[in-house]
């Protein structure tokens, strides 16, 4: 009978098609197909197929995965990783839609914290522990985007695991509400499992829509818009975050000790 870590590991392999051996110390992982295109052009490496879609970039020392969409996924990728001898970091790479008004379609935000809507992160801690990033992870996104001139948006999204929420009357009152800055699908989750298993993990999200305002949600041109306008300058960040990182992880190791 297969162990725990033999049976992770073999689910890694088959869901990417590709060989652990082969992945990097870093590692992006996002929802979007034209993002792991957009990065297998960049970096001149092939894109292996399977239910994820990766992109090791040895140069960069970084992995870019397409895990899909949702909370299980989310865990299911989070739990996978953990298990790589050699990971060092994992940066998530997502879109959200803005929920408080200080926000603007284009905007980065960094999430310092994520509400727990979802139903898959109980499974890994019990309900009352909080979702957080890695703090030494997420201050490099931070820096990162700063670095380009840009304002990063910090605050405590909602994840929540049901589309086309939009419509719930109930839900969007509550959501107005509350000091919530933007929702999204996989965020609570992936920070959860990340504690479980001690990934160290940040996330630099693109605000997508506003779909509190009239006509807010996003449609499918806003939808080709926003790779046209924004992809680019997203990978931009998250690589320079990546590459902080990998740069000064020696401090980045200490400082993950005293966090957990």
């Amino acid at each position: 009978m297969l162990k725990e870590h033999e049976y992770i590991k073999q689910t890694l392999e088959r869901y990417t098609n590709c060989p652990l051996s082969a992945f990097c110390d870093h590692i992006l992982i996002t929802n979007f197909r034209q993002y792991i295109q957009e990065y297998s052009e960049r970096t001149g490496c092939e894109i292996h197929k399977g239910n994820f879609r990766v992109v090791n970039s040895p140069e960069l020392n970084c992995t870019m995965i397409d895990f899909g969409i949702g909370s299980p996924q989310a865990a299911l990728i989070i739990n996978c990783l953990a298990y790589l001898d050699n990971l060092k970091s994992v940066v998530m790479l997502g879109m959200c839609g803005g929920v408080d008004d200080i926000l603007e379609i284009g905007d980065f935000v960094v999430p310092t914290a994520a509400i727990r809507g979802e139903g898959t992160s109980r499974h890994y801690l019990p309900i009352e522990f909080p979702a957080l990033p890695a703090m030494s992870v997420n201050l490099l996104c931070l820096g990162a985007v700063k670095a380009r001139n840009l304002v990063p948006r910090c605050g405590i999204v909602y994840t929540t695991d049901r589309r086309l929420w939009e419509f719930d009357v109930e839900f969007v009152d509550y959501l107005k509400h509350q000091r919530i800055l933007a929702i999204e699908m996989e965020l609570a989750t992936l920070f959860s499992v990340a504690y479980r298993y001690e990934v160290p993990i940040g996330s630099i999200m693109l605000v997508s829509d506003m779909p509190l305002e009239r006509r807010g949600i996003k449609d499918k041109k806003l939808h080709d818009e926003l790779y046209e306008r924004h992809m680019v300058t997203h990978i931009d960040l998250a690589l320079d975050a990546i590459s902080n990182l990998n740069d000064r992880w020696v401090d980045v190791e200490r400082q993950l000790h005293s966090e957990w």
